[in-house]
């Protein structure tokens, strides 16, 4: 019997449907129309492969596909893979592709093209790397069909090439310097739109391709993504009727029901988080990092800085999501006194200070705040130095910042997160340390095959690096679109919303 996942049942069921989650939208929505929506951020770079930011995978879901997509419940369905298998023994995971798919230049999209963007994806230097971990070899042994050779554990593999890994971008866009510079202003993928204009980091217009491969997934003619931070800014632009849709954000949530918008949202996997340099400050000590986390209100900080819309996080993973580990929901719990009492056992007893970059974002700015307060309150000060998202987590990538408070974007397949935050040698862990027990459970979950076990073997890497207290999490945010009523086949996601077949309502 084939190695089979919860993931890869659920895909081969469907293998060769379409990907579009619309259905009936084609009835109502308005095909020559420009849906105009406003969100907090921009794309720091076009390359899936090259960024250093790993939530721009959130705006370049337009322009690139994925081998493997989502529905919004965050399980795989088909993308440029109709279909996908393991061998018995684990040793491959052979993908069958779609046909008669193009990049935006008209060139055909092929197994040669895969092979070409996994190596590149492979490369040292590119944040997915690590991602693709246990990849030894990619190789085409027909124009439809892609082995992906394995020398190490694969079960996460299906979920994590429906996020960057498994964007293709054009091979002729990449592989020189020049071309490699010219990717992060100007994508070149398969997807359903191209960008027409771009101002980094403001505004962004995309026109639908023509012929694309999922017509039901492309319900307007064009979509401008305007980049606003403020919340009542985006209210008032929607209930203007400047913009069809906004983001909805913890502090947007009242004030767009208040005006008699509809907000459609749900608690994601977007973590509002303080991660740690441990190599700077007193973070190198394991009590230090303990107090931290018990001097730290989360429920105080869910009610007032996210105005209830939100879950106070006791580990990477919120309740009701199946990675999520039980008999952790106690293991911080606020306790000044006892913040107090590791303090003294880490040889400071007077507490410390360090300073932590913090993105300009309205919650994240009052979560730095009342964090701040509470801190002082055993003695810890923490200076915040506020950023922009794009400039934040690149700084505390190259080692800049004692800690940032930031927000993880939510990946679909938890060992993303888990490997990109917490492997010693990913990118997007400056502290480069060797967490006691993380790369053996990190590896026993991704052999798992059994849905069931992986779960628990997940929660178990999950424990690992909250024993370690790694990092903090303080609390999952409620996101999702407001919208006046205008908007088509809207349904918010568990992960990233992709706007695949939402459109605006016909007049």
């Amino acid at each position: 019997m084939k190695a089979a996942l919860s993931v890869l049942a659920v895909t081969v069921a469907v293998a060769g449907c379409g990907s579009s989650a619309a259905t009936d939208v084609a009835q109502t929505a308005d095909p020559n129309a420009t849906l105009r929506y406003a969100t907090t951020y921009g794309a720091s770079s076009f390359d899936p492969h090259k960024t250093r930011i790993t939530s721009d995978s959130i705006m370049l879901n337009l322009v690139y596909d994925r081998l493997v997509h989502r529905d919004r419940d965050a399980n795989p369905i088909p993308g440029l893979a109709e279909s996908w298998e393991f061998a018995d023994d684990g040793s491959t995971l052979t993908l069958r592709l779609r046909q008669d798919v193009t990049f935006s230049d008209g060139t055909p999209f092929d197994a040669a093209a895969v092979v070409a963007n996994l190596e590149r994806a492979m490369q040292p230097d590119s944040i997915t790397a690590a991602m693709l971990a246990g990849v030894a070899a990619v190789e085409a042994p027909d124009p439809q069909t892609v082995v992906l050779r394995l020398d190490g554990p694969g079960g996460q593999l299906v979920l994590t090439l429906s996020d960057l890994p498994g964007m293709m971008v054009n091979p002729n866009a990449f592989g020189t310097s020049d071309k490699d510079a010219a990717l992060v202003l100007t994508p070149a993928g398969t997807g359903r739109y191209t960008v027409a204009q771009a101002q980094p980091g403001a505004q962004y217009e995309f026109v639908a391709r023509d012929g694309y491969w999922d017509p039901e997934a492309v319900q307007s003619r064009a979509f401008e993504w305007i980049v606003m931070t403020d919340p009542q800014t985006r209210v008032s632009a929607v209930a203007s009727g400047q913009l069809d849709a906004a983001i909805a954000t913890p502090l947007s949530v009242d004030p767009a029901e208040q005006q008699g918008l509809e907000a459609d949202v749900q608690t994601t996997l977007n973590n509002y988080v303080l991660n740690l340099n441990r190599t700077r400050s007193e973070f190198g000590r394991l009590e230090v990092r303990q107090a931290l986390a018990h001097a730290v209100d989360r429920e105080a900080v869910v009610e007032t800085a996210l105005e209830g819309h939100g879950e106070a996080a006791s580990q990477n993973f919120p309740s009701g999501y199946f990675a999520h580990n039980a008999a952790l929901d106690g293991q911080y719990a606020f306790d000044p006194e006892r913040a107090k009492a590791l303090l003294a056992q880490a040889g400071v007893p007077n507490g410390f200070s360090f300073v932590a970059g913090a993105s300009n974002l309205p919650e994240n700015q009052l979560i730095a705040q009342i964090m701040q307060e509470q801190l002082a309150r055993v003695g810890i000060t923490m200076e915040i130095r506020s950023m922009t998202p794009t400039d934040l987590n690149p700084a505390f990538n190259r080692g800049e910042l004692d800690a940032i408070l930031t927000t993880l974007t939510g990946r679909a397949e938890p060992s993303l997160l888990l490997t990109s935050y917490y492997g010693q040698d990913s990118p997007q862990n400056p502290s480069h340390d060797n967490i006691p027990g993380f790369r053996e459970a990190m590896e026993a979950a991704n052999r798992a095959t059994d849905p069931d076990e992986r779960a628990a073997l997940l929660g178990e890497v999950n424990a690992v690096v909250m024993d370690h207290a790694a990092m903090l999490p303080v609390a999952f945010a409620e996101l999702g679109a407001i919208t006046s009523g205008t908007v088509v086949g809207y349904e918010p996601s568990r992960v990233l919303d992709e706007w695949r077949g939402v459109g605006v309502a016909a007049p």
